[in-house]
């Protein structure tokens, strides 16, 4: 992960966001607690009421999860 898209990551921060793995898989709408800011990082995101530590060398793309309107 570059050190640009690990700074927009961090912008997200306290967001409720969908990371997408190198392996494939997903973590759909969960929040970003943090981002480590160590060379050797990792990302904290909080779902399904338990937290998981993700290496940043995992994270393959992620985003802010489409907000839903209510009318």
């Amino acid at each position: 992960m570059t050190r640009l898209r690990r700074d927009e990551l961090r912008r997200l921060e306290g967001h409720r966001i969908n990371l997408a793995l190198a392996d494939g898989s997903r973590i759909d709408d969960c929040e970003l607690v943090a981002v480590d800011r160590g060379p050797d990082g990792q990302v904290w995101v909080h779902a399904n009421g338990a937290d998981a530590f993700v290496p940043l060398s995992q994270v393959a793309d992620a985003w802010e999860t489409a907000r839903s309107s209510r009318a």
